[in-house]
């Protein structure tokens, strides 16, 4: 498994390294936003990191490239070079035991909030989606997001990594009732990639033959094909007639 990129690495979460605060604060906000924390049936981080087949923290990656001497600074050889990790972040693969025999996942990540829209978020996605498909074969990877303050911003993430919007669950899950705030039901949107639209994508990046599309590219496209279809439709039962422009003037007069 590839576990770093160029500015993150993963860590496997596991009882030497769950120790911390900040991933105290990450797993709080997990079970208040993200389906599959939420309805773990232990609610605490290692009881769902062992239930996960990855659960890693995503560790910011400083590199030290220079070594001081005096008033000289010295370039290290790039062997040499040396990082200091600090923890920013969650990112987890799970499956459910149907899912893992439909080569089915769900994925899902968090990223502290000061170092958000760096980017970081991307590469440690990146790394957990590269090993879900490329060494477990997974076939199908989602992403659900519950409706609230964060969802859109989420949804970015993945939909700029080539995932595809596949609809929304109404009232699906049920947020329980937790600090004398009663329990409500929650809308689930889900996004999902297939293992043939992540070898695509990845050869559209080493080619330079594509981009990889926007949120509203991903509304719009789906708002066209819905819209011809819902054409098609009406055409095939008769409810929309062409006609000519003189024809519709003649039966307004």
């Amino acid at each position: 498994m590839l576990t770093h990129s160029q500015n993150v690495s993963l860590s496997p979460l596991d009882f030497s390294n769950c120790q911390n605060a900040l991933l105290d604060v990450l797993w709080s906000e997990l079970t208040e936003s993200a389906v599959e924390p939420m309805q773990a049936p232990v609610p605490y981080l290692i009881n769902f990191a062992e239930d996960c087949l990855l659960c890693a923290i995503v560790m910011l990656k400083r590199k030290y490239e220079d070594q001081v001497s005096g008033d000289f600074t010295i370039p290290l050889e790039e062997e040499e070079v040396s990082y200091e990790e600090e923890p920013i972040g969650l990112v987890y693969v799970t499956a459910a035991p149907a899912q893992n025999a439909a080569q089915e996942a769900n994925v899902g990540i968090i990223i502290s909030e000061c170092h958000q829209r760096k980017g970081f978020a991307r590469e440690a996605v990146e790394l957990a989606l590269k090993w879900a498909f490329e060494d477990l074969k997974f076939h199908r990877i989602q992403a659900a997001f519950m409706n609230d303050a964060k969802k859109d911003r989420a949804m970015r993430l993945f939909v700029g990594q080539g995932f595809t919007h596949e609809g929304t669950r109404r009232r699906s899950v049920l947020k329980p009732e937790r600090g004398g705030v009663v329990g409500v039901w929650k809308d689930v949107t889900y996004l999902a990639m297939l293992d043939t639209e992540w070898a695509l994508r990845n050869m559209l990046k080493h080619t330079g033959g594509g981009t990889v599309p926007t949120l509203w590219d991903e509304m719009f496209t789906r708002h066209t094909r819905e819209r011809e279809e819902m054409v098609k439709w009406d055409e095939k039962h008769n409810r929309i007639r062409k006609v000519s422009s003189t024809e519709t003037l003649r039966h307004g007069e």
